[in-house]
């Protein structure tokens, strides 16, 4: 395994992530993540990339972090979310990712999903989360309204609304005042993170 230094090779900046594969740095841009989806999905796409940009460098201390042997779990089971996660870490195809629900989840975004990850490099585990007041309460009160067919008039202009604003929110302020991230022991394939309740679901 050839190894950069993440001095030279900034793990994440601006729009962008940088990520060892196959001994090469490859250079990741947001614009291509977003590039599959529909303007729907953008919020998730948004947050899931910056929460990579975070898990990136915090796994690059010293050298810059690879994709090999790489291990998601994630909180949130939205589709922009995982596929932004998947876009940066590849473990979804690799079949290294988990995603994580409690009873009331359902395998859709409702309120009580949780933004959080943890990823991992077998010598460390990166926990990254997002501000518990980042996401208003009204927010997810739209999103259970949907999810349990009880939508109100105007409810999906509010909801689209919501979205481009936590887009633009994600991006413009610095990761750090948006996430925190906590380093802990590594994770193996398939693993889920010590004292949590939630059940596992295949990604």
């Amino acid at each position: 395994m050839t190894y950069f230094s993440s001095k030279e090779y900034i793990p994440a900046q601006g729009l962008l992530i940088r990520i060892v594969d196959k001994d090469r740095v490859l250079t990741l841009d947001y614009q291509e993540a977003t590039a599959q989806h529909q303007r729907s999905l953008w919020w998730g796409t948004a947050v899931g990339y910056r929460a990579m940009q975070v898990a990136a460098i915090a796994l690059s201390k010293d050298q810059l972090w690879h994709r090999e042997n790489l291990v998601v779990v994630s909180a949130h089971p939205g589709p922009g979310v995982l596929d932004s996660v998947n876009y940066v870490t590849q473990c979804a195809d690799r079949d290294r990712l988990t995603v994580m629900e409690n009873d009331n989840c359902v395998s859709r975004c409702n309120s009580q999903m949780k933004f959080e990850w943890w990823v991992s490099d077998e010598k460390q585990t990166a926990h990254v989360m997002l501000n518990e007041d980042f996401v208003p309460d009204e927010f997810y009160q739209l999103i259970d309204r949907r999810v349990y067919s009880e939508t109100r008039a105007d409810d999906d202009k509010l909801f689209e609304l919501y979205k481009v604003n936590l887009s633009s929110r994600i991006w413009v302020a610095a990761l750090e005042e948006n996430f925190t991230v906590k380093m802990l022991p590594p994770l193996s394939k398939g693993e889920l993170p010590s004292h949590h309740v939630w059940n596992k679901v295949p990604a």
